[in-house]
């Protein structure tokens, strides 16, 4: 919101241009497709065995609300699986029985929704500043809430690096009340992102693959080409940029950061589409998606956070790339062992039995 860390240099602001460029904010859309898709894809195995359906997936996205609601609680407040819950619900409320042809055009809606609020910031903005006074109110208001916003990160940091276990969660139950406030601000691409998982499977693509390789091949070649193309001015306009006020240029660069998030989400997904077989030996991580999911939060606010190792501030940002790859070549190592001997991981199996009111079969 309030633009990039300040006083990066050498390989620390090239790796974060990286991270920035390739990953933030391309990878959430990836995920958010793929559960869309699981979502699409849970209701046509059942109508297909005439199983009931609705009343199973609304107790599963309940459990999802719930253990997002620990997660961020007890454990991160940057959890996802709260607004993955929220964002499903209104999902079905509003698009439950949507044709298949007008699931992308929605879709299209919620992606450009936030961008369109920005640039109408933006205009009443230009419009103001024919008006003195009315420019110097908003610009007011503006730097009260930065002040207050920069309050609250450096209190939240302080809590972060050198306190209990105890006053993190008073603080993470602060930061959840802020997200859930602030809902539909997080949760209106997330929805756009599902809609556009549903229709990739509904339209047979990611069902049959092999039959959709020319559209996978084209995606692959226009969503990173354009993604990047987009991504890299997005990244330099961005870079010192502060979000919360809606200048010109904050409105530009959000909306080549929103095109940039489409075209590589989807380049992302068509380049694993096309290369499954040569990356099926990341399946078994995938399987325990959620553990997995819960195990990074659980060990790296353990190793960061005062109340652990207190590695807050140590960790270098040249570091994050290495660090983060090593760890999840742990967890597909850890993965493979624990699904050769467990039909479902800890979390995994949690859900389902709790979802399905009865224990699952655990040992293969």
């Amino acid at each position: 919101m309030l633009g990039s860390e300040p006083g990066l240099g050498g390989a620390n602001l090239a790796v974060d241009w990286l991270i920035t460029i390739f990953g933030e904010g391309k990878f959430y859309p990836l995920f958010s497709m793929l559960f869309g898709a699981g979502f699409a894809l849970m209701a046509d195995r059942a109508l297909q065995r005439s199983a009931p359906f609705w009343g199973i997936y609304m107790r599963r996205l309940l459990l999802l609300f719930l253990f997002g609601l620990i997660h961020s609680i007890l454990v991160w407040a940057g959890d996802i699986l709260l607004i993955y819950a929220l964002s499903a619900f209104v999902m079905i409320l509003l698009f439950r029985r949507t044709p298949a042809q007008r699931l992308w055009k929605w879709a299209l809606v919620f992606l450009i929704l936030p961008v369109a609020l920005m640039w109408l910031g933006a205009l009443s903005i230009m419009v103001a500043q024919t008006q003195p006074d009315v420019r110097a109110e908003v610009m007011a208001e503006f730097e009260a809430d930065e002040k207050a916003l920069l309050a609250d990160v450096e209190r939240a940091e302080r809590i972060h690096a050198e306190g209990s276990f105890v006053e993190n969660v008073v603080q993470r139950i602060d930061d959840t009340v802020f997200k859930l406030i602030y809902f539909l601000f997080w949760a209106t691409p997330i929805i756009g992102f599902f809609l556009i998982g549903r229709w990739l499977i509904v339209t047979g693509r990611l069902i049959r693959p092999q039959d959709h390789q020319s559209y996978f091949r084209r995606w692959r070649a226009r969503g990173l080409i354009v993604g990047l193309i987009c991504a890299v001015p997005a990244t330099w306009m961005m870079h010192d940029a502060n979000a919360m006020v809606p200048t010109t240029d904050v409105a530009i660069g959000l909306t080549l950061a929103t095109l940039a998030s489409v075209f590589l989400a989807l380049g992302y997904l068509s380049l694993i589409t096309l290369a499954t077989e040569r990356l099926r030996f990341l399946a078994p991580a995938g399987q325990m998606a959620l553990t997995n999911y819960l195990l990074q939060s659980l060990i790296w606010t353990w190793l960061i956070y005062g109340y652990g190792l207190g590695l807050w501030g140590e960790l270098p940002r040249w570091s994050h790339i290495p660090l983060s790859l090593g760890f999840f070549g742990l967890q597909i190592v850890l993965s493979r062992w624990w699904l050769a001997r467990f039909r479902f991981g800890p979390a995994e199996w949690l859900w389902r039995s709790l979802t399905y009111w009865q224990v699952q079969p655990m040992r293969r």
